[in-house]
């Protein structure tokens, strides 16, 4: 269990470290900007006039979701302000809330906005009757921005980047600038129309463009100016406001009351701790005033006066706005504040989230979107919590005050009492110590006797507000008879300030698409998000609507597609994916994605410059529709055809047919011998071969470290030029015999200025782009395994056969053949070979008898690797042994493996069942051998059971879980045994988990766990033989040691990642159990 850190203590050492960054930031020199000067001068007059021009093109309500700010004036932003105001003239409603918050990625990090952005958005839409979300961004490629189309139209994505420096993002020698810092500079603009400027505001601008890019925390100061600064972004709206990414919205506008609309000019969400009274940074809505309440922020100097603070680099401070905002308004005498006790958080571990998680409803189907978060009121409570319906809320014979809007959800109790602070005492009594006072410790001591209210003197439960210049406090009650169910607790929003601090993507992907799905919802808890399920098992024909027809000869896809982020013929996934992370400092467990990847939009060929730090380059290659001359059209200047979709839907069958998944890395080692490179390529080519016309998916990553360095074609070129000539896509050739087997073929290259990155980062990637009901993934082509004759086969039987059972996972079985087939030529006629191609051929499943009574296969693949491995052990200071290395063969690792069970392993049950099913499938008597059909199931539970054992952390099956040396190979259903358990985004591969022996089980453990059936694929295989080993195992290579465990190297890390990762799915199969009993007992 991660530690909670108490909100006051971290952020006041939030506060002292940030202090110190600002002064590493603020002293380094940045470089003179003549020329950028004069550039930026002719681009105003170039864009303004074009302004003018176009001016009158005003883009529509679905294009505001994006707007962009591509030029370098403040003029423009200011027009792309007024541009986006034009687009609400229209909207008559009495009240509506603009939520205005800026964000920028992280300095050492990929540049995407968080992980739990999605989370976010999806909760926002259920407010969209009175909320815009209006989130500023810059520095995101556009290729790792969320998809617009799954965006709810209340959230709306502002683009303040600039053209010019994007790519210098992060580089000292270049310093980006950002117009988000131009527009902040808003506040010293009545200091500048007075000439008291005492930092010249060229200087002022890099000098905040600099601070804000690597230290984005710092924008946060600018909270309470954001009315002014983005006033116009603002027109339309009554009221504006500040709140964060890292919340979950519930009913929003169920929870605003009219008072707080109508009678208030300041009103701020807090968690029960109003006695100080701050103006929470997670929720604080204003009137939309312009000439007061959006200049309250002038009395403090941090801002007003921001050219004096930065004319004095050296005592450049982190300035709090809760502290001297929060002390500006508490001394007005002229406005109306309400601190109102409506949030909830994770701050505190022992509530009821920490065991039931935060529940979040969608209700059912209505023509306004719906969010309702609610959990146990205690811990004790979650059976309540489990026996409730989730659309209880729309259930108005019970709970007809929920669905009455005007009925406060909170009442006012007794009368209203004086609130008493420390300078109202110290006033009274001058007593000196009273300064001494200090309730927010991560906010300047200059403010504390203003803002906190003497001890004892406000509760929890008592609302406190400010009017003409008096606190006051009064007691309130949530109304529970015709609002709430008994035992249960609801809030407007959920703010995950601890949780988010150790959310990776995947933990979260199965809450990105449920509005689409019409799911009930999600439950939020500290191991990511759970989907809430309904009673009804999946089958297919739950998902047999006829929603887009292809041919006449191809049945239309199933209506599941539009339920996963996973790709469809139409569509390519719109995920954002972790090639490369590293641990992050606090809290355990944390970690930070430093190179993240996307695939193109279909239309697309390229996107993404490797130059953006954090970022990758994709180039696709090739794609079932540009094969095909008519489906695209040619684009000169990059000699590609670009098609408005991947695949040719004429030619695949997404319930059908299975696809192959494919990854390779070359490494600049790969790269110096050219034919290894080529021996590699060559085994991808061979397996898309052997998969006999299925469609199949190739990422190739490479390291673009060496990128345009030399003069002459280099060993990057080289290699690029070789893949190229290989699977690229010539539009002026007619496709031959040479190419025909890559007819429905998707190849991609994905290249990063990183040596190696996570494999199961890019096995996620190549998945999520597969259209197919049906997936095979996880053949590790660097060892040399190539699939059987008749693999492409028995996968195609096997979808066939389960198509009406959803909620399966074949394993398909891996070896190293200790001599090659000598029967027969790959050139003969049973396997005709493309002339000019070099392809490997694996052997056929008539040989399985004889192979299995020779034992001329072994499970021990890793024996026959071409290098050794070489780990470091990292002890993160429990004991000796920290940076001693390894080196082992192979047998170090198997001897690990064997003594980590007394029991028959799962490989060995795994391998058993299948040599029987696929020896008696090659005699033709399937279910006439030696174990009969009831056997075979009880080895079935036998194997699901022995997968679970592997997740409870036992220090025996901790050991075979993380030390298992190979990557399963499976054809994986992706529809889930009920239907909200999409498998691609419910149990995805842990990105963070690189390494060749780093938890390569885990996936299928969880599968096991969460209810999927685990079987074998009898006849299928896949193996390396000595001629496809000698390709790969050069002297140079065989002579090198490599690293094996995972690439995280903290055992910290790793550990707390491992939980999460082994609590989630057994916080599924809980679900799984209540509702099956659920279901019994309706049954009985």
């Amino acid at each position: 269990m991660i530690p909670i850190i108490d909100k006051r203590s971290n952020k006041h050492t939030s506060a002292k470290t940030m202090n110190r960054r600002i002064q590493n930031i603020i002293n380094q020199n940045p470089p003179t900007k003549g020329l950028q000067a004069l550039t930026v001068f002719l681009s105003m007059g170039i864009i303004l006039f074009l302004f003018n021009a176009f001016s009158a093109r005003t883009p529509s309500p679905n294009q505001s979701r994006d707007i962009s700010g591509d030029s370098a004036s403040l003029s423009d932003v200011v027009a792309m302000g007024q541009r986006y105001s034009r687009l609400r003239e229209g909207d008559t409603k009495q009240n509506r809330l603009a939520i205005v918050i800026p964000y920028l990625p992280p300095a050492d990090g990929a540049p995407t906005f968080p992980s739990y952005f999605d989370l976010f958005a999806m909760s926002a839409a259920g407010s969209a009757d009175s909320i815009d979300y209006l989130i500023f961004h810059c520095f995101i490629p556009p290729s790792l921005l969320p998809n617009k189309e799954s965006l709810p139209p209340n959230v709306k994505l502002i683009n303040l980047s600039e053209k010019t420096t994007s790519s210098d993002k992060g580089n000292n020698d270049t310093p980006a600038e950002c117009d988000m810092a131009k527009l902040f500079l808003r506040v010293t603009d009545e200091r500048e129309k007075r000439n008291l400027l005492q930092t010249p505001i060229k200087k002022l601008t890099t000098m905040i463009s600099h601070q804000i890019i690597n230290m984005p925390y710092i924008l946060v100061e600018y909270k309470p100016a954001f009315g002014h600064i983005f006033a116009d972004y603002l027109k339309g709206y009554s009221h504006w406001g500040y709140s964060d990414l890292d919340v979950v919205l519930g009913d929003m506008t169920r929870w605003i009351s009219n008072e707080e609309w109508n009678d208030y000019d300041i009103v701020t969400y807090g968690f029960g701790d109003q006695d100080k009274l701050y103006l929470r940074g997670q929720f604080t809505f204003h009137k939309n005033d312009p000439k007061y309440i959006n200049q309250l922020w002038r009395d403090c100097k941090y801002l007003s006066e921001m050219d004096v603070r930065y004319a004095h680099p050296e005592n450049l401070k982190f300035e709090s706005a809760e502290g001297c905002y929060s002390k500006a308004v508490v001394n007005k005498t002229d406005l109306k504040v309400k601190w109102a006790v409506k949030a909830f958080s994770d701050v505190k571990e022992g509530s009821s989230i920490y065991s039931h998680g935060m529940y979040l409803s969608l209700g059912k189907d209505t023509y306004s979107p719906r969010s309702v978060l609610y959990t146990a009121s205690n811990v004790h409570d979650g059976e309540k919590l489990l026996s409730l319906p989730y659309d209880w809320f729309q259930d108005s014979s019970k709970y007809k005050l929920y669905s009455q809007r005007d009925v406060p959800i909170q009442k006012y109790v007794g009368e209203k009492t004086k609130v008493e602070t420390y300078r109202t005492l110290y006033d009274r009594n001058h007593d000196e110590s009273l300064k001494d006072v200090k309730c927010m410790y991560w906010a300047p001591k200059t403010y504390q006797m203003d803002i906190c209210t003497v001890d004892g003197d406000v509760g929890g439960n008592e609302v406190v507000t400010l009017e003409n210049g008096v606190l006051w406090k009064q007691k309130f009650e949530t109304v529970r008879d015709g609002m709430f169910p008994e035992g249960i607790v609801s809030f407007p929003f959920f703010h995950f300030q601890e949780w988010k601090r150790v959310y990776r993507s995947t933990q979260l992907l199965n809450s990105h698409k449920i509005r689409q799905a019409n799911a009930p919802g999600v439950i939020i808890t500290k191991e990511g998000t759970l989907p809430l399920l309904s009673a009804k098992r999946s089958s297919s024909t739950d998902w047999n609507t006829q929603s887009h027809q292809w041919s006449s000869s191809k049945p239309s896809h199933s209506e599941w597609m539009k339920y996963d982020t996973g790709a469809t013929p139409e569509h390519a996934s719109h995920n954002r994916f972790c090639l490369h992370s590293s641990k992050k400092g606090n809290p355990a467990g944390a970690t930070i994605c430093n190179v993240a990847a996307s695939w193109p939009p279909a239309g697309n060929a390229t996107h993404v410059d490797s130059s953006v730090i954090g970022s990758a380059m994709v180039h696709l290659l090739r794609s079932p529709s540009t094969a095909k001359t008519a489906k695209g059209t040619f684009r000169r200047d990059v000699n590609q055809f670009i098609s408005s979709s991947w695949w040719d839907e004429k030619s695949i069958n997404a319930n059908e047919d299975v696809i192959l998944v494919l990854t390779l890395q070359i490494t600049s080692s790969h790269m110096r011998e050219e034919s290894l490179v080529q021996n590699l390529l060559a085994m991808a080519d061979s397996n898309i071969f052997l998969w006999s016309g299925q469609p199949s998916v190739l990422l190739i990553h490479i390291d673009s470290t060496e990128a345009n360095q030399g003069g002459e074609m280099n060993e990057l070129a080289k290699t690029l030029q070789f893949i190229k000539e290989k699977f690229e896509t010539d539009q002026k050739e007619p496709a031959s015999d040479q190419t025909l087997h890559l007819k429905n073929s998707l190849v991609a290259i994905v290249d990063s200025k990183k040596p190696a990155v996570s494999r199961k980062a890019l096995m996620n990637m190549a998945i999520h782009a597969a259209p197919t009901r049906w997936i095979v993934s996880g053949l590790d082509l660097e060892r040399g395994l190539v699939l059987s004759q008749e693999a492409s086969y028995f996968a195609a039987r096997g979808a066939m056969v389960y198509a009406d059972l959803p909620g399966h996972v074949f394993v398909i079985p891996q070896f190293a053949s200790k001599r090659d087939d000598t029967r027969r030529n790959s050139d003969s006629e049973a396997n005709p070979v493309p002339e000019g191609r070099v392809l490997y051929s694996g052997v056929g499943n008539d040989l399985l008898p004889t192979i299995r009574t020779k034992q001329s296969m072994t499970s021990n693949i890793a024996e026959y690797d071409c290098s050794r491995c070489s780990n470091a052990v990292i002890d993160d200071g429990a004991g000796a042994g920290a940076g001693e290395e390894l080196t082992d063969d192979g047998s170090e690792s198997r001897r690990l493996l064997e003594e980590s069970s007394s029991k028959r392993s799962v490989e060995e049950q795994i391998e058993d069942l299948w040599w029987d099913l696929s020896v008696a499938d090659v005699y033709g008597t399937p279910g006439g051998f030696r174990s009969s059909l009831d056997l075979i199931a009880k080895i079935h539970d036998r194997i699901e059971v022995s997968l679970m054992s592997l997740l409870d952390r036992s220090e025996d099956h901790l050991e075979y879980l993380r030390y298992f040396d190979k990557s399963p190979i499976l054809l994986i259903d992706r529809l889930g045994p009920l239907k909200e358990m999409m498998t691609l985004d419910l149990v995805s591969e842990v990105e963070e988990f690189g390494g060749s022996r780093c938890f390569n089980l885990l996936r299928l453990a969880q599968l096991a766990t969460v209810g999927y059936k685990v079987t074998v694929l009898p006849g299928a295989f896949a193996a390396s033989y000595p001629k496809t080993r000698a390709a790969l195992c050069t002297d140079s290579i065989t002579k090198q040691t490599r690293y094996c465990d995972c690439d995280i190297t903290s055992e910290s890390t790793i550990r707390e990642i491992l939980i999460d990762e082994v609590k989630r799915p057994g916080k599924i199969a809980v679900l799984l159990n209540e509702l099956d009993s659920r279901i019994n007992s309706v049954i009985r």
